[in-house]
């Protein structure tokens, strides 16, 4: 009898040992599952805030670019004013859209209108001194005929529609 309670004890002592083996094997599994999860949520992390420093990166060098082409933007308007006066960096702007020459443009509208978008001789008017018939079939024609803007628009595009000679002062 002492015999079978040393052999059970004995199997009772084996029977634990490989239990706490086994679950120190389950434990070891445990942790290394969990140190590779934390090792990918760390992979994840550093994606996420690489990604966030890439957008905050994009943004800035669009702000960069923005404020370069306003402060080029400006320094073109005031070299077309000082060439032009105020009017110039729309003459500028509409010769370079409709393939014109500004210094062309800026001497009709002088010789027109003396560069007064009120002018008016009883038929035609503005800047460019157009009647309103012809002014209102441009692009511009919904604009008021007085608004120097559009109709230094106005005539940049009549010009590049082979219509220059409609003018006196050319």
């Amino acid at each position: 009898m002492v015999l079978m309670t040393v052999v059970a004890l004995v199997i009772a002592a084996v029977a634990v040992v490989i239990a706490e083996a086994s679950n120190s094997d389950v434990h070891d599994r445990q942790a290394d599952l969990f140190t590779v999860a934390r090792a990918g949520v760390a992979q994840v992390n550093d994606s996420i805030e690489e990604y966030k420093q890439a957008e905050r990166d994009a943004a800035y060098a669009q702000q960069v670019a923005q404020l370069q082409a306003q402060k080029e933007k400006e320094r073109r308007d005031a070299e077309a004013a000082s060439r032009f006066g105020n009017w110039g960096p729309d003459l500028v702007e509409a010769a370079g859209l409709y393939g014109q020459d500004a210094a062309a443009l800026y001497r009709v509208m002088s010789c027109e209108s003396g560069g007064n978008p009120q002018a008016d001789n009883g038929v035609n008017k503005g800047l460019f001194q157009f009647h309103p018939g012809t002014f209102a079939g441009t692009p511009y024609g919904g604009a008021s005929i007085y608004d120097g803007r559009s109709q230094i628009f106005a005539a940049a595009w009549m010009w590049s529609q082979g219509r220059k000679g409609e003018w006196g002062c050319v």
